[in-house]
C-alpha cells in the first residue's frame, strides 16, 4: 500500500495553477536565510500589471488515520499565500478574491482517484477554511498573507 501523498500534492498544485493570475505555486515550504532570495521565489507579473510578490506554498500540517469499516487517512494541508500590498491599487480586494477563488476551486470537487476534497470526520464543512488573512512584512516588503486549511480524506485501499 503506497502513500498517495505525492499524487494528492500534485493534484492540489495543478488545481491552484489553473486559477488565472494565481502567481507562483510551490508544492513545499520555501526557506532561505536571505529575504531577497525568499522574495524572488514569489516574484510574479500578473496580466497587464507590474512585477510583484504573488505566490503560494503548499504543505501538509497533519495526517490522521482511522478505521470505520475501511481505513481512511485525513490529510490537513496548509496553503500559504503572499502578495505585495499596495494601498493605492486596492490590492486587498485582489488578494481576497484570490483567497475566495481557491476555496471555490476545491468546494465542489467529488471523489478524485481514492481521495475526496472533504473532511471525512466533519463532512458538512467545506474542505477549505481560511484561518488567517492579514498584512505581514517580509524583508522590507509589506504583503497580504493568508493561511488556508485544506482537508482531504483518502480511502486507503489494500
Amino acid at each position: 500500500m503506497a502513500s498517495k501523498y505525492l499524487l494528492i500534492l500534485a493534484d492540489v498544485k495543478t488545481r491552484l495553477e489553473s486559477i488565472t493570475d494565481i502567481g507562483i505555486v510551490h508544492d513545499y515550504e520555501r526557506f532561505t536565510k536571505n529575504w531577497q532570495e525568499f522574495l524572488a521565489l514569489f516574484a510574479y507579473t500578473p496580466t497587464g500589471g507590474s512585477q510583484q510578490i504573488r505566490g503560494w506554498e503548499i504543505t501538509r500540517r497533519s495526517v490522521h488515520e482511522h478505521k470505520r469499516g475501511a481505513y481512511f487517512r485525513h490529510h490537513v494541508f496548509v496553503i500559504r499565500g503572499y502578495m505585495s500590498l499596495k494601498d493605492s491599487e486596492e490590492t486587498d480586494k485582489t488578494f481576497q478574491i484570490l483567497v475566495d477563488t481557491i476555496c471555490e476551486t476545491f468546494r465542489t470537487l467529488g471523489e478524485i482517484n481514492t481521495w475526496y476534497y472533504r473532511d471525512g470526520d466533519n463532512p458538512e464543512n467545506s474542505p477549505c477554511q481560511v484561518d488567517v488573512i492579514e498584512p505581514r512584512t517580509f524583508g522590507a516588503i509589506l504583503c497580504h498573507y493568508s493561511e488556508i486549511t485544506l482537508s482531504i480524506t483518502e480511502h486507503i485501499l489494500p
